[in-house]
């Protein structure tokens, strides 16, 4: 399943508010690269999957079968969103 193309900026930032409330789960962490934002780094994929959350009521599956980190990069970039290699 690709992205879904309704997951906006506001979807973005209610996931970053998640992360911080609840931390990062095992195994979900950033590998190499990242989206910083305010100074602090977020792994891409996770971002996606629970902005998907927020726009559409499920959290999208991290299997590379249906996105892979590239995606979610490029996605979060058109978003305006810093990507850096950490």
């Amino acid at each position: 399943m690709p992205i879904p193309k309704n997951i906006e900026r506001e979807h973005i930032f209610q996931a970053i508010i998640r992360i911080k409330r609840e931390g990062i789960p095992a195994l979900r962490e950033a590998k190499e690269w990242a989206m910083k934002y305010e100074n602090e780094t977020y792994p891409c994929k996770l971002l996606i999957s629970w902005g998907n959350f927020y726009a559409n009521e499920e959290e999208l599956n991290p299997n590379p079968r249906n996105f892979q980190t590239y995606m979610a990069q490029e996605y979060l970039r058109n978003l305006g969103f810093e990507i850096i290699h950490i």
